[in-house]
């Protein structure tokens, strides 16, 4: 849109544009619900891309939406620089960098990351996705919403125009800003959109190109999945730390004032050992939480540690102690994560005795336990929550199993399971 004059009026600054006939977004109205003319969809496409072109490598838009394109001399004008910046700019905290409108908005954008005139082509896409399918690609409605579509989903396959245009508009929509078209690549284009392949095997080629598109669409928005998973496992992952350190500190707390002629060896750093108490021939241990690394088990993961006694040496039953896992996971309830304890030991007819039974694993170790088929390893112990309002039930019964192994009481368990599963764990 032209500017005609600009000026202060107070604390405000005043642009003054010729009185535009009509927005994008008012034309979509009127048409209340029947799909735009593709020679109209054409026109508008063609002069918001040369807009798009005017500005490319000057202004970023940051918020190109239908209510920002308006109708002024037979053409279709990109308006509202409201929160436009010079794309060589570094971003100023007073340029309303989140103003933006959900719906139109970049993945990049989602991720506080930079935007380019990538970000701009992508909410062009929206806009081309909406006149051609009479809908938006992503419905919403929420914010939370919209992020989560911008971001790990992939638009509904187009059905309305020649197959070079939703080619176009499927490449403005790719969630890797690099691999959108540019402005001026987008223009000339447009040009040809209404031209279908003239051969046999120009078209095999243009249907081989668009289903490379949609792969590589949803490879994206795959890996972006992926990456906010790992964003959300890394959270809790560090909450499950944090919560942790009420059955550390209980347990050394403990040590320290029942067992003072134990030697207690406190280590640090991630993974390593909390402490090591060492009493007799035995000695206790405790690890820090650490990430979980991904496991195809029935419910999530987030962090694990474990705990475990042993003697200094294997008695003559071949057997040395015990260990134990401790998840940090949502065992029962989806997205209730809290400390559970529990073991494995070996199938009963494989012929192996570990010399230390029940043993704790690393999530996927484990895997076997939790399927539905026999495998070689399985669980000595159910899958227990660890109370932190009274963790001292958890830490009273190892520290009498840590009693009875430094007087050379301790023995390989008699039976396993030890416990009775009174309660399944959750399956996805």
């Amino acid at each position: 849109m032209p500017i005609l004059d600009h000026g202060e009026d107070g604390d405000d600054w005043v642009l003054v544009m010729p009185r535009a006939e009509k927005s994008l977004a008012q034309e979509i109205q009127a048409l209340d619900g029947t799909l735009m003319d593709r020679r109209l969809v054409l026109r508008v496409l063609s002069d918001i891309a040369t807009a798009l072109v005017e500005i490319e490598g000057h202004i970023v838009h940051r918020d190109i939406k239908p209510q920002n394109v308006l109708y002024l001399d037979g053409a279709w004008c990109l308006a509202d620089f409201g929160i436009s910046r010079y794309a060589e700019a570094t971003t100023a905290p007073d340029t309303r960098k989140f103003s933006w409108t959900p719906p139109y908005a970049a993945p990049e954008q989602w991720n506080a990351e930079r935007p380019t005139s990538a970000t701009d082509i992508y909410a062009f896409g929206v806009m081309a996705y909406e006149l051609l399918a009479g809908q938006r690609p992503f419905a919403g409605p929420d914010v939370s919403d919209f992020r989560e579509q911008h971001l790990t989903q992939v638009p509904p396959p187009l059905v309305a125009g020649t197959g070079r245009l939703r080619t176009i508009v499927e490449e403005c929509l790719y969630k890797d800003p690099a691999a959108r078209p540019t402005p001026s690549n987008l223009l000339a284009r447009l040009g040809k959109a209404e031209q279908e392949p003239r051969g046999p095997g120009a078209s095999r080629l243009a249907a081989a190109s668009h289903r490379q598109a949609v792969e590589r669409t949803k490879a994206h928005a795959d890996a972006q999945l992926a990456r906010q998973q790992s964003e959300r496992l890394a959270r809790i992952a560090a909450d499950g730390e944090r919560a942790f350190e009420v059955f550390a500190d209980a347990m050394l707390e403990m040590l320290e004032d029942d067992a003072p002629t134990a030697s207690l060896e406190r280590r640090a750093g991630r993974g390593a050992m909390v402490f090591v108490g060492h009493l007799g021939k035995a000695k206790l241990g405790l690890s820090r939480p650490q990430p979980a690394p991904a496991w195809s088990g029935p419910f999530t993961v987030a962090a694990y540690a474990s705990i475990s006694i042993a003697y200094d040496n294997v008695n003559h039953w071949g057997w040395q102690g015990r260990s134990h896992s401790l998840w940090y996971c949502d065992a029962f309830e989806e997205g209730r994560f809290a400390w559970y304890e529990t073991a494995f030991m070996d199938f009963a007819l494989s012929g192996t005795r570990p010399s230390i039974e029940p043993y704790a694993l690393e999530p996927p170790r484990a895997s076997d336990a939790f399927s539905n088929v026999i495998g070689t390893v399985q669980l000595a112990w159910p899958v227990e929550e660890l109370d932190r309002d009274e963790p001292d039930v958890f830490v009273d019964r190892w520290l009498g199993w840590y009693a009875d192994a430094v007087e050379g009481k301790l023995d390989r368990p008699s039976t396993m399971p030890e416990r009775r599963d009174e309660r399944k764990w959750r399956r996805a």
